[in-house]
């Protein structure tokens, strides 16, 4: 079935949403930015709520003040292309505006009203080309490439335009591999491909395949801005007792908390190779410990050393926190909490939940660590009521 419309907004995911005022249905989009108007082909069955489905641009009619012709030639409307920057077809004005409505949309979902909080101005990233320091890319031996959100296959790359330069090289190096008979098949057979990951702070000599890389922030220069805000706000801080920080990673923040006023420090990291490289470094103050923080009671059982904790410091992955059960009865003395999220969704559940526990949100600052993506950071103060 086809049918015209104008794109009205952006999903929570990114895509287009547009209205058929035939069937009184609303349609996901992608390669669709606000504005648009456009023909459209549905593409999948209805939703389970039964008033959304899937749609594909099949002619732009008329493009939206804010389209632009993407810089990458990957990026198209073909099931071949590449999904990894969907948002290049848009200016970045417009991609930072619709970052702060994506986060704006998720707080108001879960409850939270426009005086609840404030924002501040989104930090945008100073390149918008060049800036990833890291990497993942699948190859069946002969395609290397990112997998196509339109296709769920390999859609081949000979360049990546949003890598720095350390890791375009690196990609090179790769590239010039193929074709690899040793990366011919796959331990899953039903989609026959690797993965191989790297980034700047590796030689092309050490790429080993289906083997994952120790996490690092995207974005060199925007990590920075982020852990200068952290600095911040623990100097604001006339005395800083013991500091819990949970998801700490390999320590990119336990490195600021560790130079604050603090008397101790505890981090807790759930993958147990981040935690051992944290503990090489030796931080002052710092107890590095392994510990499953997805765990349905970890709160009861971590309350011993965490109940003299005044300042909470986290940084966890996209699902935030999984359990609140029994969080605000081991964190008994907490009066500060620093919350840094990469999802709006999670974010905003978690503050609602510590809403609800007598907290309130004393700043948000939202930071663009990758362009022409959905994505976007949140660094949040929370102090109690």
């Amino acid at each position: 079935m086809k049918f015209k419309g104008t794109v009205t907004h952006l999903s929570q995911k990114g895509l287009g949403v547009v209205k058929n005022s035939e069937n009184n249905l609303s349609y996901f989009v992608y390669g669709a930015w606000p504005g648009d108007i456009g023909e459209f082909e549905v593409t999948n069955k209805i939703l389970n709520n039964k008033k959304f489905a899937y749609a594909k641009l099949t002619q732009l009619v008329q493009p939206s003040a804010h389209r632009q012709q993407p810089a990458c030639p990957y990026v198209s409307l073909q099931e071949t292309s590449c999904t990894g920057c969907p948002w290049m077809i848009a200016d970045y004005t417009s991609q930072l505006e619709q970052k702060k409505n994506r986060f704006l949309y998720a707080m108001k979902r879960v409850g939270f009203e426009d005086q609840q909080f404030s924002i501040e101005s989104i930090l945008p990233s100073e390149q918008v080309y060049g800036y990833r320091n890291r990497c993942q890319v699948k190859t069946d031996g002969i395609a290397l490439g990112f997998i196509s959100e339109n296709s769920h296959n390999i859609a081949p790359i000979q360049d990546c335009i949003v890598l720095n330069d350390s890791c375009r090289k690196l990609l090179k190096d790769i590239l010039d591999q193929l074709p690899n008979p040793a990366w011919q098949g796959s331990i899953d057979l039903q989609k026959n491909r690797h993965f191989i990951e790297f980034d700047d702070d590796m030689q092309p000599n050490k790429l080993i395949v289906n083997q994952k890389r120790p996490f690092k922030q995207g974005n060199t220069l925007q990590n920075l801005h982020m852990r200068n805000w952290l600095q911040n706000k623990l100097a604001a801080h006339t005395t800083l007792g013991k500091v819990i920080e949970l998801f700490c990673g390999s320590g990119n923040f336990t490195e600021i908390i560790a130079k604050s006023t603090c008397t101790s420090i505890i981090a807790y990291e759930y993958e147990e190779h981040a935690i051992q490289a944290l503990q090489q470094k030796r931080l002052p103050k710092v107890t590095a410990l392994f510990s499953n923080l997805f765990k349905s009671f970890i709160w009861k059982e971590l309350q011993k050393a965490v109940m003299d904790a005044d300042t909470l410091i986290l940084d966890p992955p996209r699902c935030g926190l999984k359990t609140h059960h029994s969080f605000f009865t081991a964190f008994s003395s907490l009066k500060t909490i620093y919350y840094i999220s990469c999802n709006p969704e999670s974010f905003a559940r978690d503050a609602w939940f510590f809403k609800q526990n007598g907290w309130i949100i004393n700043e948000i600052q939202l930071i663009d660590l990758f362009p022409h993506t959905p994505h976007i950071e949140i660094l949040a103060e929370f102090r109690k009521n």
